[in-house]
């Protein structure tokens, strides 16, 4: 065997064993999500969408294409057969391409998809947060709402403090300060959800029970200066999942660009070890 070839052959198969892996991780991931506690059926309740849904078949069945095509990759530069380097260059660049577009598509269609999600969040947690918790679906809403408030330590969905859609979204819109209005649940003061407050803080001065002047006894928007309770998230939990996104895009988009990078080289010693293959002679 010739030095290029050997180099070419296990070049390719260190490339495609990466690229193995990372379609490994990839389904691993998408399973994880989809057996996790509060899984996309949960999420998806809470945004109001199903993208998060469709992100995990989506990871899943990307993961698992990529995993049976640098299978292929290995077995055909280990064999040196040109049919299954060739298949495996052919559909490599059809992932390729297809992951590419995609990512296009995600960018210019962020803003837009953006707008929606918060728009369908706010429909979702003024209408079935804290409502008829009998209903299966407003139960778990109303749990996975509690659970990302807690995590994230946010109240309501976008804005801070002088927001009518953050912490003030509860008392000025949602159906949960009105049921509990007209239930006469409303005699101790509660106006915010246990679940806005801090662990450390004052549960009564924080959800309303105990006075304070300033929220959530005062309501947005405040025309002077105002106020914090220093017992309560005031941040709109839209905006802490987008600050958290954007404080790991470097790791995403190194990863992002790592794995184009990865399958552009594999896809290049495919197609090089092929064509060297099919100079000495081989017919498969």
């Amino acid at each position: 065997m010739s030095s290029s070839v050997s180099f070419l052959k296990t070049g390719s198969l260190i490339f495609n064993l990466l690229v193995f892996l990372s379609g490994s991780a990839c389904t691993a991931l998408g399973l994880y999500i989809l057996v996790s506690d509060y899984g996309p059926r949960t999420l998806s309740g809470v945004l109001g969408n199903e993208l998060y849904h469709i992100a995990a078949y989506v990871a899943i069945a990307g993961g698992a294409s990529i995993v049976i095509i640098s299978l292929c990759g290995c077995v055909g530069a280990a064999k040196e057969s040109k049919i299954m380097l060739a298949c495996y260059s052919i559909l490599m660049t059809i992932v390729f391409i297809v992951f590419l577009t995609i990512a296009i598509l995600v960018f210019l269609f962020l803003g837009q998809t953006s707008h929606q999600t918060k728009e369908s969040m706010k429909t979702v947690l003024i209408e079935k947060y804290g409502v008829n918790q009998k209903d299966p679906e407003n139960r778990v809403i109303t749990e996975m709402w509690d659970f990302l408030q807690k995590q994230l330590k946010c109240c309501g969905v976008s804005g801070d403090a002088n927001s009518t859609d953050s912490w003030a979204i509860y008392k000025t819109k949602s159906e949960w300060y009105r049921s509990r209005e007209s239930d006469g649940q409303l005699v101790s003061g509660q106006l915010v959800p246990e679940s806005c407050c801090s662990p450390d803080g004052d549960l009564k001065t924080c959800s309303g029970v105990s006075p304070f002047d300033g929220p959530p006894h005062t309501d947005p928007p405040f025309s002077g200066p105002y106020r914090k309770n220093p017992n309560m998230y005031h941040t709109g939990c839209y905006d802490e999942i987008v600050h958290y996104i954007q404080g790991h895009a470097l790791m995403i988009g190194g990863i992002a660009i790592a794995a184009i990078v990865v399958m552009l080289f594999g896809v290049v010693f495919g197609v090089c070890l092929c064509r060297s293959i099919r100079s000495r002679g081989y017919r498969y």
